[in-house]
């Protein structure tokens, strides 16, 4: 059962039609069935026309069915296990080729919705934040790790003090204890299904007075509730894991962001790094290589 301010939360409730009322009705009662029905699906159930479906969407503040769907989808995500979501397929894949451009479209989806959803001049002051921060640390959690990992590895290329929170080494609030800055600025990750000791530990950094940022899908979400500054950003993908496109690509514009900032001072790091990394053959120097035996002949094809 999906709540009706959850589905109606784009516009104040329209006058409905008995059609209308029916069609709201089914969408509350069914909504794990209907995030993967087709428009024309639905309208077959309720006995309607498919255009009847479509306008009743527009009617309640949404561009489209496709629009609602999404809606409904990512509502329903937050209480979807993993195996209830590979059990919901949407009605278009019928075999493994098709996630290749479902999924592409589906971040393509998420990256416009980020720079439509994105406040300009939010993301300034996280910039200058951020560069003028002493103390930063990075929090994400199981499936945000990897992205956390990210964003704080390049941040330390740029001679910021940086501390990922990690579970790989020792309890994690050992990593955090005892007497933390209050000057300190969390940049925390977490998305639907929220992890616990996410919150936990962002709770944590509030108690003790220090800045949040949270990267998260919504003003709604529980990390979002304990936060200085939300930044929202799309997640949805047709599988069981969550879609980081949006959020890598929000790290990148970070990460420009700051080394702008820092100006003449990233590039006289850079170029410190390069040299150690060279010094230390951190990458593979490619060198001309013999050609095989059995590539010989095509090379005396050619001449």
């Amino acid at each position: 059962m999906l709540r009706k301010d959850l589905l109606l939360s784009k516009a104040p409730l329209p006058k409905l039609t008995v059609s209308q009322n029916r069609i709201l009705e089914y969408l509350l009662g069914h909504p794990d069935d209907v995030a993967y029905m087709s428009s024309s699906q639905l309208a077959e159930s309720l006995g309607m026309s498919n255009a009847t479906i479509v306008r009743f969407c527009q009617h309640i503040g949404f561009k489209g069915y496709m629009d609602l769907q999404r809606h409904i989808r990512q509502e329903i995500k937050t209480h979807l296990s993993v195996p209830e979501r590979l059990q919901k397929q949407p009605a278009n894949i019928l075999q493994a080729r098709d996630f290749l451009k479902s999924v592409l479209k589906s971040d393509q989806e998420n990256l416009a919705t980020a720079a439509k959803l994105l406040s300009s001049e939010l993301f300034e002051q996280l910039v200058t934040d951020i560069h003028s921060r002493q103390e930063i640390w990075v929090l994400g959690l199981r499936s945000c790790h990897g992205a956390a990992h990210y964003f704080a590895t390049n941040l330390r290329f740029l001679s910021r003090r940086v501390n990922l929170i990690s579970l790989d080494a020792g309890t994690v609030w050992s990593q955090i204890q005892p007497g933390l800055n209050p000057d300190a600025l969390l940049l925390s990750i977490s998305f639907p299904r929220y992890c616990r000791q996410t919150i936990e530990i962002a709770q944590l950094f509030h108690d003790a007075g220090a800045r949040i940022v949270a990267v998260t899908d919504s003003q709604a979400s529980p990390l979002a509730q304990l936060a200085n500054q939300v930044f929202p950003l799309p997640f949805w993908v047709d599988s069981f894991f969550e879609s980081n496109v949006a959020v890598m690509s929000f790290f990148n514009a970070l990460l420009a962001g700051v080394s702008f900032l820092d100006g003449h001072k990233t590039m006289s790091r850079l170029r410190v790094l390069e040299e150690i990394w060279e010094d230390k053959s951190v990458y593979y120097n490619q060198r001309a290589a013999a050609v095989p035996s059995w590539a010989e002949q095509f090379q005396s094809d050619n001449t």
